[in-house]
């Protein structure tokens, strides 16, 4: 069954007359007859009764009406958009990122890059660290926002730094270490430690966590899915969290505080080198000047 056969059900339905079906569609009579003859073999539906006086609907013919209209109307609508955006859009690109918090500026990005290249399509994706990597290694994303040890290991890829991370205590105001101005590891002995899933979560913040796990034997330790779920549990008095600070939404009920860790997470935009389309140098640049401005105010 396809549309061709479909339209001629519909309009043979509708007008109840072969030549003037033809007419519509602009397609002769013996064609109208084979469309609507291969459409009842194939459906193994008498769909009309046919005299050398008149055409008229089966009951099947009226069922099969009644529902596929409908249904050639909303084809037709879908088929008409996806033109639309063949000629609206020369070009596309796919984009990759963990979250809204970890690229704060992208909406900015975004409606610049849409200024200056208004014909290509953008393709956004939010998906983790593993799985981002997966799709950018199969070329599913030409671009990602990415820690830079996700992708080291990686051939002909490209990587602009867009700032260093620190790494931070998240904790209830009321907590007791929320009064300091700096917590140390040995600060979190004893504690309950909320921490990013290993096998979820890149290799630099895996390697800090298995350093405090080792320091401090005696915690209780959870395991967040990420960020956000990491917030919930921390502001449900589960336990204090231990992430870098580009991942960290502002909460007033929450506070922030700098750990006496010495690693920088290096935090950029990754590109494959082989790629020279002229929007993905264009999206690249707008990214870097846009973290140049705000870095500097």
């Amino acid at each position: 069954m396809h549309i061709k056969q479909l339209e001629c059900f519909v309009h043979l339905a509708e007008t109840l007359s072969f030549s003037r079906t033809a007419e519509l569609l602009y397609i002769t009579q013996p064609t109208v007859t084979h469309q609507i003859n291969t459409l009842e073999d194939e459906l193994r539906l008498k769909l009309f009764i046919r005299t050398k006086r008149k055409v008229e609907l089966t009951p099947a013919g009226v069922s099969f009406y009644n529902d596929i209209k409908e249904i050639l109307t909303r084809t037709n609508i879908a088929i008409a958009k996806a033109r639309h955006c063949y000629l609206s859009f020369e070009s596309n690109i796919s984009i990759g990122y963990e979250g809204n918090v970890e690229v704060k500026y992208l909406p900015n990005i975004l409606s610049t890059f849409k200024e200056k290249f208004t014909h290509v399509h953008i393709y956004l994706k939010m998906a983790d660290f593993k799985e981002k990597r997966n799709l950018f290694t199969n070329h599913n994303f030409d671009l990602i926002f990415t820690v830079k040890e996700s992708i080291e290991g990686l051939s002909d890829v490209g990587y602009a730094e867009l700032f260093t991370a620190k790494f931070v205590c998240v904790l209830p105001k009321d907590h007791l270490l929320a009064c300091k101005t700096i917590i140390k590891i040995d600060d979190l002995q004893n504690q309950s430690l909320i921490l990013l899933d290993p096998l979820k979560c890149p290799s630099e913040m895996a390697r800090v966590q298995k350093d405090i796990q080792i320091k401090c034997p005696t915690s209780t330790v959870y395991f967040g899915d990420g960020p956000l779920i990491s917030y919930t549990m921390i502001k449900g008095k589960l336990g204090i969290a231990v992430m870098p600070n580009f991942v960290c939404p502002q909460d007033p009920e929450l506070s922030i505080i700098p750990m006496d860790i010495s690693d920088l997470i290096s935090y950029g935009i990754a590109w494959h080198k082989g790629n020279e389309r002229n929007e993905i140098k264009g999206f690249v640049a707008i990214t870097k000047q846009i973290y140049k401005i705000h870095k500097v105010e």
